[in-house]
C-alpha cells in the first residue's frame, strides 16, 4: 500500500507522553476513534504508522507519521484535512514537511515555475524586481499611471496591491484594461517586458471570471491569495489549459506560521505547500521588514521552494513587506539569483520619483549577474 509522510515538530506539554500524542495525531488524523475500538484489519490498512521520533534542541521531537495515499486521494481538500485537519486543535504540533513524491497524481506543483517565468519575462540569469500598485482609493487612471512609471523604469512585475478587488473607485474589468494597456505602452517605448499581475482573487463565483477576464486583457501572471480565496482553487487555476503563472499572496495565513509551535513553519506553508499548490511565485514577509520572520526562518522558505523535487518545478521565493531597494545587493548575496524582490514603499519614497526608482532597482539587479 503506498503511503506519504508528514513530518511533525511535537511538544510534549506537562501530563503528556511522547507515544501517546503521536499515536493520538496518527488516529485523529485517519479513523477518529480510540484504539481500543478499531480492528486490527483497520489499524494496519487506514491508520497512520509512526517513524522514529528524534529529539530536537529545542526539547520537542521531530516525527513522520505516514497515512495511505488512498485516506486523501483523489481530493485536495481532503489531503488539507488529512494534512492539518482536527490536529490542528491540538496545543504544540507543528507540521514541518510532507513527502510529496507520493502525491503527484494529486499534486501537480507549478506550471510555469522558476525557468518558465524567466521566458515570460525574457530574464534569464538575475534577480527579478516586483512592486506593488498603491494605495488603495486611487481611481483606475491614477494606478494606471503608476504602472507605466514603473514599467518605463523596468520593473519586471506590476501587481495590484492585494487589497485591490473591485471597489467603486478602481473597478476591476476598468484597471484591469487601463493598467494592462500602460504597461503594453511601456513596453513599446522601453523594447522591454514588464507584466501586469492583477488581483484576482475573489469568492467561488468571481473567481474563473476574473481569471479569464485578466488572460483575455493580455495579463503576464496574476495575483492570488489562496488562505483568502481557496487554497484548492489556486490548484485549480494553475494547471488550466491556458493557465497564467499566479503570485501566491499570503494574506489570511499569518495565524498559521506566527506561533513558533503551532501550525506550520514557514517554509513549509510558503516553501512547500504553495507550491504543490500551483504556486509560481510564493510571497513572504522578509526579515528586518515590518512582520516578525527571521533570516533563518526566509533562508528555509528560498530553499524550500527552490528545492530539486522529482514531481515539481521549483518555485520564485519573492520576499517583501519592507524590502528596501538600497538593500537590494545585500539581499542577493544572502537570497541568490533565483528571487524576486518585491519593493513597495521604498520606491514610492524615491526622491526623484518612481521611474528614476525603478530604472536604479533594473540597473542594479543588472550588475549583479555576475557578482553574485
Amino acid at each position: 500500500m503506498q503511503r506519504f509522510g508528514i513530518r511533525y515538530r511535537i511538544r510534549v506539554l506537562e501530563g503528556e507522553s511522547l507515544e501517546k500524542k503521536a499515536l493520538g495525531i496518527a488516529y485523529e488524523q485517519s479513523v477518529e476513534l480510540p484504539y481500543d475500538v478499531i480492528s486490527e484489519e483497520i489499524r494496519e490498512r487506514i491508520v497512520g504508522q509512526l517513524g522514529t521520533p528524534t529529539l530536537l534542541e529545542d526539547g520537542r521531537y521531530e516525527l513522520e507519521i505516514r497515512y495511505p495515499v488512498g485516506n486523501a486521494a483523489p481530493e485536495i481538500v481532503q489531503f488539507l484535512n488529512v494534512l492539518f485537519g482536527n490536529v490542528s486543535l491540538t496545543p504544540g504540533v507543528q507540521v514541518v514537511g510532507v513527502e510529496w513524491e507520493s502525491l503527484n497524481e494529486i499534486l501537480y506543483g507549478p506550471k510555469f515555475g522558476v525557468e518558465g517565468i524567466r521566458s515570460v519575462l525574457e530574464q534569464p540569469k538575475r534577480p527579478l524586481s516586483c512592486t506593488a500598485l498603491k494605495p488603495m482609493g486611487f481611481s483606475s487612471q491614477q494606478l494606471a499611471d503608476l504602472a507605466y512609471e514603473f514599467a518605463m523604469g523596468g520593473i519586471d512585475i506590476i501587481k495590484d496591491d492585494h487589497g485591490l478587488a473591485d471597489q467603486s473607485y478602481a473597478p476591476f474589468e476598468e484597471r484591469v484594461t487601463a493598467i494592462t494597456r500602460s504597461v503594453e505602452r511601456a513596453n513599446e517605448q522601453t523594447g522591454r517586458h514588464s507584466v501586469y499581475a492583477p488581483n484576482i482573487t475573489a469568492g467561488i463565483q468571481d473567481l474563473q471570471y476574473r481569471m479569464d477576464f485578466a488572460r483575455a486583457q493580455g495579463c503576464g501572471a496574476v495575483l492570488y491569495s489562496p488562505n483568502l480565496g481557496g487554497l484548492e482553487a489556486m490548484h485549480v487555476l494553475a494547471h488550466e489549459s491556458d493557465g497564467l503563472p499566479i503570485m501566491a499572496h499570503p494574506a489570511f495565513s499569518g495565524s498559521y506560521v506566527t506561533h513558533k509551535e503551532q501550525g506550520f513553519s514557514p517554509a513549509f506553508m510558503y516553501g512547500e505547500l504553495y507550491r504543490a499548490l500551483g504556486a509560481d511565485m510564493s510571497i513572504y514577509p522578509n526579515a528586518g521588514g515590518r512582520f516578525s520572520f527571521s533570516l533563518e526562518e526566509c533562508l528555509a522558505i528560498n530553499i524550500a521552494c527552490r528545492a530539486s523535487l522529482p514531481s515539481y518545478k521549483t518555485c520564485f521565493p519573492t520576499p517583501g513587506g519592507g524590502v528596501q531597494w538600497k538593500q537590494i545587493p545585500d539581499w542577493a548575496k544572502k537570497y541568490g539569483l533565483d528571487t524576486i524582490f518585491l519593493m513597495g514603499g521604498s520606491l514610492y519614497q524615491h526622491p526623484e520619483g518612481i521611474r528614476v526608482a525603478a530604472q536604479t532597482v533594473r540597473e542594479t539587479l543588472e550588475s549583479l549577474v555576475d557578482g553574485v
